[in-house]
């Protein structure tokens, strides 16, 4: 990254490198944003973009551990002066995350539909067998390799902003909020 370069153009060469299929190097970019001190100086109305691409990506890549630092990050840049950036953020974060499992979930209700339309072209008979005698496990596999994954991804990432938003009385209202759907939680 060049010494000084303003936030809109290191969004703006994050999504071409998107573009091209390289998600993680325009990561690595966005989170290096955070790195610096000058950055802590740049206005929130430039940054929050920056933050809410970051958390997608986190999302779509599954690192939640990048998610957290740079959700701490951002926390203690923007806590003292815009406690409704932060709000955005972290609900982004979290629907992003709930979006990933119900379209696991489709995706999973589409892969067993599509095992049972023509039993003679894409089953051999030992699998037929086999589904006979295991009953309905093949939607358990199914579910334990499309689903699982991502359900453990949405819940940390509700751990993730519980414990970005912890111990702070001006994140208190928001706090709530997220707890409240943790325990509704799928």
């Amino acid at each position: 990254m060049a010494p000084y370069t303003r936030p809109e153009a290191i969004l703006k060469q994050a999504e071409g490198l998107i573009q091209v299929g390289q998600s993680t190097t325009a990561l690595q970019s966005l989170t290096e944003v955070f790195s610096t001190k000058r950055f802590r100086s740049t206005a929130l109305s430039s940054l929050e973009p920056i933050m809410i691409r970051i958390v997608e990506l986190c999302v779509e890549m599954r690192r939640g551990r990048t998610a957290k630092e740079s959700l701490m990050q951002y926390k203690n840049i923007a806590q003292n002066s815009s406690v409704p950036s932060i709000e955005i953020v972290i609900k982004r974060l979290i629907s992003h995350a709930d979006a990933k499992v119900v379209e696991a979930q489709e995706k999973a209700e589409k892969a067993i539909a599509v095992d049972v339309d023509d039993l003679e072209a894409s089953e051999t008979p030992e699998d037929v067998l086999l589904g006979a005698v295991s009953g309905d496990q093949n939607k358990d596999r199914t579910d334990r390799a499309l689903v699982t994954p991502w359900l453990k991804f949405s819940w940390e990432s509700y751990r993730t902003a519980l414990e970005t938003l912890k111990n702070n009385a001006r994140l208190e209202a928001i706090y709530q909020q997220i707890a409240l759907q943790a325990f509704n939680f799928v």
